[in-house]
């Protein structure tokens, strides 16, 4: 059985318990409402999954939320359809990580109904509180020898994953969704004048983000279990900087050091297999199923494995939520650079999250 199917009979275990805590929600808002406390529900539209779940997860249950894309959908490919222009349009408000994330928001994001919370929407954390991590191997080095990958400008077409030096896969680290979720939440109260119903909106805040310090405190732990030589995470794409950052991991974009995934030169080759080499790397994490040919063939040229699962760089995964995929990500990173993770008690958190979704 794979990670995820045993991740997620855990987290359907608890589905129970979800509903439960839901119905005691929805009964508070409903003692809300028959006091006197009546607004007009509005009607809001999420643009990618992950921005759809956040805002559900913070808005009021009366109010009706909107997933414009699909999960099946790569939001960095979106061609907004007639459908979907007319969903935006008749939205009270439209949620978006941006044009980093989304190209095809490019004329909407300037609109006034259009709230974007990405990367240029939020003050990225510096983690400050996460001091304890730099006896963590490589992280006491952080990125210095990585520092000139913004000046590979002249690779921004290599692939619709880069995105020109600027990382919009800010969600990888719980701080900088609690971020997210503050942007969204002051959003909301404004469409609100009852300050019972802008209540609401913050008690659902407030256990928004004690999820997500809790879901930071057990990353912390399960990290804390990989032995610090085997810190390194590398994958395809500049995807996990932010992760790496929080959580005291060096990271290596394939595609920093070979151009042109399509394009792979033998200097190219040469030059990647050596770093793989003084870094001690132990495993390619696989973005996709099947894995890309790339990944394929440096995991034969360099001898190093595959992960046997892939990760999710780009939202949300087929099933779950938020809180899912970064139990999902975690336990596969710390599993197969030789530590131990804790996969019930990620997928209770998943849970706890979930009720607020019910």
């Amino acid at each position: 059985m794979s990670i995820f199917k045993r991740i997620f009979s855990s987290y359907i275990s608890h589905k129970k318990v979800s509903i439960r805590n839901s119905l005691i929600a929805s009964a508070a808002l409903f003692s809300i409402n028959t006091n006197g406390a009546f607004a007009e529900s509005k009607n809001y539209v999420a643009v990618e999954p992950l921005t759809c779940d956040i805002v559900k997860s913070i808005a009021l249950p009366s109010d009706e939320v909107i997933c414009l894309v699909d999960r099946k959908q790569d939001v960095h490919d979106l061609k907004i359809s007639p459908k979907q222009a007319r969903l935006l349009k008749k939205a009270d408000k439209v949620f978006t990580l941006g044009t980093e994330m989304t190209p095809a928001m490019r004329n909407w994001v300037k609109r006034n109904s259009t709230v974007v919370l990405g990367v240029s929407a939020i003050d990225i954390d510096d983690h400050s509180d996460h001091d304890d991590h730099d006896d963590h191997g490589h992280s006491a080095k952080k990125h210095d020898d990585h520092d000139d990958h913004d000046d590979h400008d002249d690779h921004d077409d290599h692939d619709h994953h880069d995105h020109g030096g600027v990382d919009p896969h800010v969600w990888h680290d719980p701080h900088n969704i609690i971020k997210m979720g503050e942007v969204v939440s002051k959003s909301l109260k404004k469409d609100v004048p009852e300050s019972k119903l802008r209540k609401a909106i913050s008690n659902r805040f407030k256990t928004f983000d004690k999820t997500l310090e809790d879901l930071d405190k057990w990353i912390v732990k399960q990290v804390s279990t990989i032995p610090s030589s085997n810190r390194v995470i590398v994958s395809k794409h500049k995807a996990m900087d932010y992760y790496g950052d929080a959580f005291g991991f060096e990271t290596i974009s394939l595609l920093d050091f070979l151009g042109h995934s399509s394009s792979l030169r033998p200097q190219n080759i040469s030059k990647v297999l050596n770093e793989l080499k003084e870094e001690n790397v132990k495993v390619i994490f696989k973005e996709q199923e099947p894995a890309s040919k790339l990944v394929n063939n440096l995991s034969k040229q360099s001898s190093i494995p595959l992960s046997s699962n892939q990760i999710f760089v780009d939202g949300l995964m087929m099933e779950g939520n938020t809180i899912t995929v970064a139990v999902h990500n975690t336990c596969t990173i710390v599993n197969e650079l030789g530590g131990s993770c804790d996969e019930t008690t990620g997928f209770d958190l998943a849970s706890n999250w979930g009720s607020l979704n019910q």
